[in-house]
């Protein structure tokens, strides 16, 4: 059994609903990100927020150039974070497209790892029973993805989408797993969800009047005599 904790268990499971939290607000902004990009080539202008610039065609039908940098690239000696087609850049920004993919992945990796590594032993010591007796079917369904987007190039064999328990239906065996909005969008409710889950099943509520699989997001409110705990100053 693990060794008791001071920390009360609502307010590790606050803490996990604040940095989910934090996960959708970074989802948001970058998909907001890539669509300004997108936008921005495909009218062809010079100058954003983030310095892009682009060359047209030659007389010899030479493709359209972006070349992208942090720096203005109106100066001299600047470095170019990155130099692609026109139309290969339009491709990775576009709605669903690899940048897309490549930062639902990478949320989803950091979700699961922080659950798995930080938030799950705490619960744990706080409830006062041995790791294994804290469970969920959601975060066992991002264990399976994140083992599949690190080991197997994101291709899903059917033994792991037969392992699937909630997600199954968002994703075909022998496929590359892409998450669209409305998939990043479920995830993170089912997340909120299993939050309520641990807690209703924590406080040993009995036919409450609402059912955590109802809910679509989740806030813990603490009364004057707790107070949120400061956050350590990142090193």
């Amino acid at each position: 059994m693990s060794e008791p904790s001071e920390e009360q268990f609502d307010e590790v499971v606050r803490e996990y609903i604040d940095f989910v939290n934090e996960q959708v607000g970074a989802y948001m902004s970058a998909l907001a990100g890539f669509a300004g990009h997108y936008a921005r080539v495909s009218r062809q202008i010079h100058r954003s927020n983030r310095p892009v610039s682009t060359t047209p065609p030659d007389e010899t039908g030479m493709p359209t150039v972006v070349w992208a940098s942090y720096e203005d690239p109106s100066k001299p000696g600047i470095i170019h974070n990155q130099i692609i087609r026109s139309d290969e850049y339009l491709e990775a920004n576009r709605p669903g497209g690899k940048n897309e993919q490549q930062h639902s992945r990478s949320i989803l990796i950091f979700l699961f790892t922080y659950w798995e590594d930080e938030i799950r032993p705490r619960l744990a010591r706080a409830k006062g029973v041995e790791l294994n007796e804290v469970q969920s079917d959601i975060m066992g369904d991002l264990r399976t993805l994140r083992n599949v987007i690190l080991h197997s190039k994101s291709v899903l064999r059917p033994d792991k989408h037969a392992s699937l328990r909630l997600l199954r239906d968002m994703f075909k065996a022998d496929k590359e797993i892409n998450f669209s909005y409305e998939g990043m969008h479920r995830i993170f409710v089912l997340i909120k969800q299993e939050c309520a889950r641990l807690l209703i099943g924590w406080l040993g509520v009995e036919n409450g009047p609402v059912k955590p699989e109802e809910l679509k997001d989740v806030a813990i409110q603490f009364g004057p005599s707790r107070t949120r705990k400061p956050k350590p100053d990142a090193p």
